[in-house]
């Protein structure tokens, strides 16, 4: 079923006031996780509503740089589009070996976030203003160093998190790669994830004529899942497959859903680059606009990014707008040049906060509500039936014995 389709039928109304949207920060120690982090919060400082902004843990905005040693959240509200959203993110401490407990960390936070929303459903008397804290979307930051694509470690992460959450792959420090680095590593690692290894990140949709036993966005492959890093690898293009149902939909239909979901199926993996701060304040260096080379717009050059017939519905009015709100240049400075964060020239930054802000976020909320929300709450009814009838079985046996 189509997302414009399951929009118009899911119970979730646009006409909320206040939408919650919670994103997951994932990846291997010193990928640029809470870098990342502290570039987008420092971006949206302009948005956020005053009085709104909180942290549980480190300082986002204030401070030195310093290792996520436990999982902290980072709270503001800001409107994007005339829509108020309570946007949240969620920082993890760097992956390392042990990879398996630190992973289980990671699910079990997942899985008792579902189970706020279960215990909340099991009331008499449910609470109207119950705050969905449910992980909407979880980044997981690749690096590219190697150029040899995925490793195990990250399908093995990749594996076990799409069967629970959106995964959306992101290429981090992209500005330590050349053009054809960047390009070569984008393309493998979709390659990868879609058509080798068949891994149900966010954007794998079952095409009709797949094969039986491919991965699903159902979440069946679940538990077993994190003792388990054997993979089949199979050479058809499955890509190609649900690029072309999109396409299809998207020139009969001109169904903008399909159409943002082609958008992220070109762009994906997102690469990152974050700011380059000072060592004393913790800030943003100050890169003052006669430092900054000439280069295409903004605009011209996130056209020139999209397919064609994606550009077509895009509104430029609004790409423009955001370059305009925001014209302090973050970014790293090296004796050659100057590297902006928010240029679409040199990686993917704005791209990925359109696509989470506005364009994906009704369709993150909707998959976490309906597909990895259900199944766990699934799970949960099977397991809990199960131990109901275990405890009857053994105390008619009591009795019987008696």
């Amino acid at each position: 079923m189509l997302y414009s389709q399951k929009l118009s039928q899911n119970s979730y109304s646009k006409k909320e006031s206040i939408t919650s949207f919670n994103i997951m920060i994932v990846g291997a120690t010193g990928s640029g996780k809470t870098s990342f982090i502290r570039t987008f919060c420092e971006f949206l400082k302009q948005d956020i509503i005053q009085g709104t902004y909180k942290e549980t843990g480190n300082k986002a905005l204030k401070n030195s740089l310093q290792s996520t040693e436990e999982i902290y959240t980072t709270s503001m509200h800001i409107e994007e589009n005339g829509k108020r959203t309570a946007l949240t993110f969620i920082d993890t401490p760097g992956i390392s070996s042990p990879v398996i407990q630190q992973l289980q960390s990671l699910t079990s936070y997942i899985d008792s976030q579902y189970f706020r929303t279960l215990a909340e459903e099991s009331k008499l008397q449910r609470d109207a203003k119950a705050v969905d804290t449910h992980v909407h979307a979880c980044l997981y930051f690749i690096v590219g160093a190697g150029f040899q694509g995925l490793s195990e470690v990250d399908k093995f992460i990749l594996k076990v998190l799409s069967s629970r959450v959106n995964v959306i792959p992101i290429l981090s420090k992209a500005d330590t790669l050349t053009s054809a680095q960047h390009q070569w590593l984008k393309e493998t690692i979709k390659e990868e994830i879609f058509n080798i290894y068949r891994i149900p990140v966010y954007g794998h949709i079952q095409v009709e004529d797949s094969e039986e036993g491919e991965y699903s966005k159902d979440g069946k492959d679940d538990e077993n899942d994190i003792k388990d890093t054997n993979f089949d690898k199979k050479d058809e293009a499955h890509l190609s497959k649900i690029i072309n149902m999109l396409q299809d939909c998207m020139f009969k239909d001109m169904d903008e859903d399909a159409c943002a979901m082609l958008e992220y199926l070109h762009t994906m993996p997102f690469s990152m680059i974050s700011y380059e701060e000072n060592f004393e304040t913790g800030r943003p260096i100050e890169i003052r606009s006669h430092e900054i080379n000439g280069c295409q717009t903004s605009t011209e050059s996130l056209q020139e990014n999209y397919n064609d017939s994606v550009a077509k519905i895009i509104n430029s009015s609004e790409k423009t707008q955001t370059m305009i709100n925001h014209n302090q240049a973050l970014g790293r400075r090296y004796p050659w040049s100057v590297v902006e964060c928010c240029n679409p020239d040199h990686c993917d930054f704005l791209l990925l906060k359109r696509m989470l802000l506005s364009t994906h976020r009704d369709m993150l909320k909707i998959d976490t509500s309906e597909c990895f929300y259900e199944n766990y709450r699934t799970q949960q009814l099977i397991s809990h039936q199960k131990d109901k009838a275990s405890t009857m079985n053994s105390q008619l046996k009591k009795a019987n014995l008696s």
